[in-house]
């Protein structure tokens, strides 16, 4: 870890810095997230969001053939940053990988065999990986064989399968809910290497980062808190729909 003094006893953490180890203590490395072959560009980040809001901090993939993504924070607010991802080549790689980090595998599937995952019936493995597959068919036939469950989310409507990134999201709710002491539960030498790169990612200049660093040793408090005080929260219209509803509305025509 980077040498570092410690920070003067009478000094007021950051803020930012105190957020930070609020989301580190809610961290989880007992639930791991594969996205496997995920084609479209905007579920695949809105994934790892989903994934950064749970406090999921492993996200895998296996990459399509062609894959030509690019991350896009207009999608993922940045949340890629503050994840630790692994990508792999092929899907057995991955399986093979996961067989060594010890992983039990559950993936998602839409076919007869699977079981419903529901929350009051769920014991959560001490080390899980589980699987999304990609929108138009699915987890693969190799990760199925792999698999040591299938589960599946139900559904009452017309509609065969939730979108990816809102079924990503219900399967971690689900899960969270049969196991919130899932969360805060990465050793702490894994906690120190994130905070000096979290740190690091929030500091806005050199100087800032020097003065972050002397709290490295000794961090700050959490914040009790992870949502924004009422005075803090402002509603965060994007430039060009505020460009497009200014345009809109010189354009209306006058009362006659």
């Amino acid at each position: 870890m980077t040498q570092s003094r410690l920070p003067p006893a009478q000094a007021e953490a950051p803020r930012r810095l105190r957020r930070a180890e609020a989301v580190l203590a809610r961290r989880t490395q007992r639930i791991l997230l594969v996205l496997e072959r995920c084609w479209d560009s905007h579920n695949h980040q809105a994934a790892l969001r989903t994934a950064d809001a749970f406090g999921v901090q492993h996200v895998w993939t296996v990459e399509p053939e062609l894959s030509a993504r690019r991350l896009s924070n207009n999608v993922t607010k940045g949340a890629w940053r503050w994840l630790s991802l692994k990508q792999f080549h092929s899907t057995p790689d991955l399986i093979a990988a996961l067989r060594a980090d010890r992983r039990t595998i559950w993936a998602t599937d839409l076919s007869r065999g699977a079981e419903e995952l529901r929350t009051e019936a769920c014991i959560v493995p001490a080390r899980l990986a589980i699987v999304i597959g990609r929108e138009a068919d699915g987890v693969s036939a190799e990760m199925l064989a792999a698999a040591d469950r299938r589960v599946y989310l139900p559904m009452q409507g017309f509609t065969g399968s939730f979108n990816l990134s809102v079924a990503t999201a219900l399967t971690l709710q689900r899960l969270f809910d049969a196991c919130p002491e899932a969360r805060g539960d990465l050793p702490e030498s894994e906690k120190a290497a994130l905070r000096e790169l979290w740190y690091r990612r929030l500091a806005k200049s050199e100087e800032t980062w020097a003065e972050y660093q002397a709290w490295l040793e000794a961090p700050p408090p959490p914040l009790p808190e992870l949502r924004p005080e009422d005075a803090f929260r402002q509603a965060r219209v994007p430039a060009k729909i505020r460009r497009r509803n200014a345009h809109e509305l010189d354009e209306d025509p006058q009362e006659t």
